[in-house]
């Protein structure tokens, strides 16, 4: 039963023509607090630098669909060939996105792309976030409101899927896809100087609600996704110096409550940063999801300052443990600066003046 969980919910999604099914929502991350634009447009030029980011996500590695072990083609329900089980239906998440500050600190545009698959569907989202700034004090706080456009489209791989009924007419038998634009919003508070004795720097809050406009996806012969659901995401960090009293240590908690639909979950990350080198710690997600393990670095210097290359595993706490190998995620950021050079200063000599001296 633990191997066929995730077999049956694939074709529970067309049983009937009519039915309303709610699939998979946002992808979510183990390295969320280096990854806050994809979950907030607020974040969008609040670093006040060019960031580039990219994720790569594996769930449930070893998950496999056994359909074919207990549901056999109904064209041949005695055949004793049977197709082997596909070992690749885990979610599988990659993500990629751009950001850039606005002259003077006004605020910040970002682009994101994500490409999210749950067995045999797929989403991919193309995001265009804008962000304004209002300043709080002198180069310490500040408070930014942002917006997301996110175009995304849906699909279902139909060649993968096996009915109960053959020739189904409400299952595909090929790649089906739709499309809609969805809205989001997020407000984002940011303090370089959490307190006075400077112990407690770069305090960050945001909140946002994505999928403000749920739209309905409709595949081929009303096959019907009412996707996505709206997602409430609060989240917020500081960084400690001096943690354990050693000044080459530093240590970042972080938390992430994401709501939607009377389902709450907690991300809680705690990571020690050695010399500005090295990152290590732990994370938990609740409702009995996974602990994780995160390690870091940041060292780089010259051209690749600015560069973090991170690396978790999640080993999953519930049953499904028993039939994946965990999740591993892979983080890469690089924030740097573009510095455009004044324009030159041109001379312009007259005839009445070209005979004078500098000084004259």
């Amino acid at each position: 039963m633990k191997k066929t969980l995730l077999s049956l919910g694939i074709i529970s999604v067309f049983i009937s023509k009519t039915e309303l099914v709610q699939a998979q929502q946002d992808p979510y991350t183990t390295h969320y607090a280096f990854n806050r634009m994809l979950y907030n447009p607020a974040v969008a030029g609040s670093k006040d630098r060019y960031c580039l980011t990219a994720l790569s996500h594996y769930q449930y590695l070893g998950y496999e669909d056994r359909t074919v072990e207990f549901w056999p083609d109904p064209a041949t329900p005695n055949s004793p060939q049977r197709p082997p089980a596909n070992k690749m239906v885990g979610p599988k998440t990659q993500m990629f996105s751009f950001s850039a500050p606005l002259p003077k600190k006004y605020g910040g545009l970002g682009i994101g792309f994500i490409n999210d698959k749950l067995g045999y569907e797929s989403s991919t989202h193309v995001k265009i976030d804008a962000a304004g700034r209002l300043p709080l004090s002198a180069d310490e706080a500040s408070l930014s409101v942002g917006v997301e456009i996110n175009f995304l489209q849906k699909g279902i791989n139909g060649t993968q899927l096996r009915p109960l009924v053959p020739n189904d007419p409400s299952i595909p038998k090929q790649q089906v896809n739709d499309r809609n634009v969805i809205f989001g919003a997020g407000v984002y508070y940011t303090n370089t100087m959490a307190n006075s004795a400077g112990s407690m720097r770069d305090l960050w809050v945001g909140y946002s609600a994505l999928n403000l406009n749920q739209p309905t996806f409709v595949f081929g012969n009303n096959i019907v996704f009412a996707t996505p659901v709206t997602h409430h995401y609060i989240m917020g960090g500081i960084t400690m110096t001096d943690f354990m009293g050693n000044p080459n240590m530093k240590l970042h908690p972080s938390a992430m409550i994401k709501y939607n639909r009377g389902i709450t979950q907690l991300d809680i990350t705690g990571l020690v940063e050695f010399q500005e080198k090295l990152w290590g710690g732990l994370a938990y997600r609740t409702t009995s999801d996974a602990l994780s393990i995160m390690l870091g670095y940041s060292g780089f210097k010259g051209t690749f300052q600015g560069l973090r290359i991170g690396y978790s595993y999640d080993l999953t706490l519930s049953r499904i443990l028993s039939v994946s190998s965990g999740t591993h995620e892979i983080q890469l950021n690089y924030c740097f600066d573009i510095k455009i050079p004044p324009p030159p200063k041109i001379k312009i000599l007259t005839p009445p003046f070209m005979n004078k001296t500098a000084d004259e």
